[in-house]
């Protein structure tokens, strides 16, 4: 008798959820064929990531129209975490505002970028409706699920899984408004050509020109900055460490030298790994 073949194994990909929320579909879009496992929150993605090393995570990481999302900017360049960018996907995201047919709306959920996003749509149809932010666009098609008069920003997918209607499709869809996800690991990538970003954590001495000092290497050398946003260092008020995205593979000659020259004006420099970013995907 032959021995029946062991099915592969297949990868877990945390993501922040519930099901039906845009990183969800990332993660079905890039990853369908693995294991992919909600969580309610950002913090929760990383959580689940620290005990699980040989795990993937998609987590959100800036809004065109909202901004940088800070949850996932502070899981990154906490001290000691272990974490490594695998790739940057960017979501072309439509929104929808999903209720029911014929009911007035008097609340609205939605996560905040989206809000932002839809800003000017909102007040001149639904200047009266109360807006109250979730932490994810599913929870927010959930919550309007569960009263009436409520309604939801989000995906048109969430309208089916959670029994609501599609009011008005694609919401304020005149003005581009693209969300960019990190795939995040404990390893990081291989060398390749395709690694064109490259992220770190930065932590400069409280003094005049220390950021000067730092960036003059870069634009001495013609390396473009993406990304810069500076945060609050837990337990150390008044003190702040940066997290610094800039076009470019570390692996290769200038970047490489570029980024040690920089590295001698810092208290500390974490580089997260060069990946790629020219996945787009459309929600």
């Amino acid at each position: 008798m032959i021995a029946a073949e062991n099915p592969p194994t297949r990868l877990r990909v945390a993501y922040l959820g519930p099901e039906g929320s845009f990183a969800h579909l990332v993660a079905r879009k890039r990853f369908g064929d693995q294991e992919l496992i909600p969580h309610s929150s950002v913090d929760d993605v990383f959580n689940y990531l620290e005990t699980a090393p040989d795990s993937l995570a998609v987590v959100p990481i800036e809004n065109s129209s909202g901004g940088i999302i800070t949850a996932t900017v502070d899981r990154m360049i906490e001290e000691g975490t272990p974490f490594h960018i695998q790739e940057e996907i960017s979501l072309n995201v439509k929104l929808a505002l999903l209720g029911r047919e014929g009911e007035k709306i008097s609340k609205l959920y939605s996560h905040f970028a989206p809000f932002h996003h839809c800003t000017k749509w909102l007040k001149a149809n639904y200047p009266d409706a109360e807006q109250v932010v979730t932490p994810s666009t599913t929870l927010a098609a959930i919550a309007a699920s569960q009263e009436t008069g409520s309604a939801a920003l989000g995906s048109r997918e969430s309208a089916e899984r959670y029994g609501l209607d599609v009011i008005h499709y694609p919401v304020q869809a005149d003005v581009p408004n693209i969300t960019e996800f990190f795939v995040v690991a404990h390893q990081a990538n291989p060398d390749s050509p395709n690694n064109s970003r490259t992220s770190l954590a930065v932590e400069l001495p409280d003094a005049a020109g220390s950021l000067f000092r730092f960036l003059e290497p870069l634009a001495r050398n013609e390396i473009n900055l993406k990304r810069i946003e500076s945060r609050p260092i837990k337990g150390k008020p008044h003190q702040y460490r940066f997290f610094i995205e800039i076009q470019g593979n570390s692996a290769t000659p200038l970047v490489a030298k570029t980024l040690e020259e920089a590295k001698s004006h810092c208290l500390s420099l974490r580089n997260f790994g060069s990946y790629p970013t020219d996945c787009k995907l459309e929600s």
